[in-house]
């Protein structure tokens, strides 16, 4: 298969945003005990994130129709700044933005995990970076799943058990204190290994929680899949 030297250059520059996005979806992984004292890390984390996914992933990306991740991208980001700075000024509008908030970042994060994934099929050679690239997707589910638990803790605070949950300062907002919490534990559930924060009792505690779960496990079987499948049609 032969490649041009601007097919080259741009394809470098995509496996430059897998490492990149990978590395960055681990700082917010690690970063979460911090966040839980610096309230607004986690906000500034998920700007970065969101940007260098724009900018260095999504721009260099073998799909097109870009326009889609853009108009996301951009939205979550500038709810993520609006919404943080409404919880220090104007906590009603804060609380009421908390919603669409989270649910713009769920659809964001869905959207660039999807993307990736066509992304990682088309790719001419399977390298070091592709490979850091499928593992970057797979941490992209579980920080959506991360926002998907904050949003079910908005809607439905009976879902979650709260003593297994950080004490909430009376002064502070519910939703940023809970949030790294809430995070850990959809990391939990996509790895299979568990957590306690939700009330077994909850219907929608436990749809949530498998919900992610199968999530991850048929992100590693539908990418081994495909694959594979591609491998097999080369050979043939």
């Amino acid at each position: 298969m032969k490649i041009t030297r601007a097919q080259l250059a741009r394809l470098r520059k995509r496996h430059f945003g897998y490492r990149l996005t990978l590395g960055v979806e681990l700082a917010v992984l690690l970063l979460l005990p911090l966040a839980q004292s610096v309230t607004w890390l986690l906000s500034v984390l998920w700007v970065v994130l969101a940007i260098e996914m724009l900018v260095f992933l999504s721009r260099y990306s073998a799909l097109g129709r870009r326009s889609l991740m853009y108009g996301l991208g951009g939205l979550a980001v500038v709810l993520e700044i609006i919404w943080h700075l409404a919880l220090v000024w104007t906590p009603a509008l804060g609380k009421a933005l908390t919603l669409p908030h989270v649910m713009v970042w769920v659809a964001f994060l869905l959207v660039t995990a999807i993307r990736k994934v066509k992304s990682l099929v088309r790719e001419p050679f399977v390298t070091f970076s592709v490979v850091l690239g499928a593992a970057s997707g797979y941490l992209s589910i579980g920080l959506a799943g991360g926002v998907l638990l904050t949003a079910l803790w908005v809607l439905q605070p009976s879902a979650y058990v709260a003593a297994a949950l950080p004490p909430v300062s009376p002064m502070g907002d519910i939703t940023v204190a809970v949030a790294p919490a809430l995070m850990a534990a959809a990391f939990s559930l996509l790895t299979t290994v568990g957590t306690d924060v939700m009330n077994s009792a909850n219907v929608t505690a436990q749809v949530v929680s498998n919900l992610i779960t199968i999530s991850g496990q048929l992100y590693v079987a539908i990418l081994i899949g495909l694959i594979l499948g591609r491998f097999h049609q080369r050979v043939n």
